[in-house]
């Protein structure tokens, strides 16, 4: 089973008129064939390597992993664009040079390390998208590691990173303390200068051997069209809020002047210790490998918010998961069939 075409503003369109209508002037979609290539193929490069286990992997839904390998399905170009949409995003970071007082920075480089799972050896893989190099103290190397999301608004209600989010990134500052003092070393990166096969790696100084890597800080930046909104480790920060204003004596509402803003707390982003983040990739390998076997429930809560709207195989999912006896009026909410 694999992709059947795509749902488009002109309805259900198999591969071959999908294909055809990108080749057109001016496709009625209005996306460019550039960006419909991503959208239909969003997980090319993972599959090209035969990726298996990632953050990603893990934190997605396992139900439909597995119903599309057993389903043919259509594509919904709206809903996958909010995906493909963070990854021009992040290629547009990927040259960008380090930041200033800095030894240097590795971004997108896609790293690996084994792990035990059920008596087996497994491949964990990730890319961060961005670990700044701070300082080295007797071989032991400082960095932080930063994850960017885009989001459609960064609202007044964000004064705290998501759940699933901090767990990625601790996951991805895991991979970065497991892989980095291996290919450091592999790269002779004595010199200022750049490294890895697609240029990852700037450095503005020679590094010594390193054989350790330490993270530091992990960061979070949420980004919209006009607002960045950062959480980190390191503790609470402060951000600005709403503008302030008072009512006049005809119950209008008038700003102040000077301008005022309320002030936002951020919480601090959770740093998990190594341990109990290598347990917690260890407990998802685990059950992504059940679920080829014994099908994952459906997701309940933020989980089916966040991902049931733009579910290829969401009807199929509701058709077994009512002969299964499950409640599926969460994913009922997405479906175009109604309750």
């Amino acid at each position: 089973m694999s992709v059947r075409g795509v749902k488009c503003i002109r309805g259900f369109i198999d591969m071959s008129e999908h294909l055809r209508c990108q080749r057109e002037e001016t496709p009625p979609c209005l996306i460019p064939p550039t960006i419909l290539r991503m959208i239909v193929e969003p997980n090319a490069e993972r599959e090209a390597l035969n990726i298996e286990f990632s953050p990603s992997s893990l934190s997605s839904c396992h139900r439909r992993s597995v119903l599309s390998k057993d389903n043919d399905y259509f594509v919904d170009v709206a809903a996958t664009y909010k995906m493909v949409r963070g990854s021009i995003f992040h290629q547009g970071l990927e040259q960008e040079p380090p930041p200033p007082g800095t030894l240097g920075v590795v971004r997108e480089l896609r790293m690996s390390a084994p792990i035990k799972v059920n008596g087996k050896d497994e491949i964990f893989w990730g890319k961060a998208d961005e670990v700044t190099l701070l300082a080295v103290d007797g071989g032991v190397l400082h960095v932080a590691v930063t994850d960017y999301k885009t989001k459609a608004e960064v609202g007044h209600d964000l004064i705290e990173a998501d759940r699933e989010h901090t767990v990625q990134i601790n996951q991805y500052s895991w991979l970065v303390q497991k892989f980095l003092p291996g290919w450091l070393y592999s790269r002779g990166s004595a010199m200022p200068g750049t490294y890895g096969d697609n240029g990852e790696m700037q450095l503005t100084t020679g590094l010594p051997r390193i054989d350790e890597v330490v993270a530091d800080e992990l960061k979070i930046s949420y980004m919209d069209m006009s607002r960045v909104r950062t959480f980190t480790s390191r503790g609470f920060s402060y951000d600005r809020g709403k503008q302030l204003g008072d009512r006049d004596e005809n119950g209008r509402w008038v700003k102040r002047y000077p301008i005022e803003y309320e002030e936002l707390e951020l919480s601090p982003l959770h740093q998990f210790q190594p341990h109990y983040v290598e347990e917690l990739i260890r407990n998802g390998i685990a059950s992504q490998i059940e679920a080829e076997t014994l099908l994952a429930p459906p997701l309940h809560g933020d989980a089916a918010r966040l991902q049931c709207g733009s579910c290829a195989v969401r009807d199929a999912c509701i058709d077994i998961g009512r002969q299964e006896g499950r409640d599926m009026s969460e994913q009922l909410v997405y479906s175009q069939r109604g309750r």
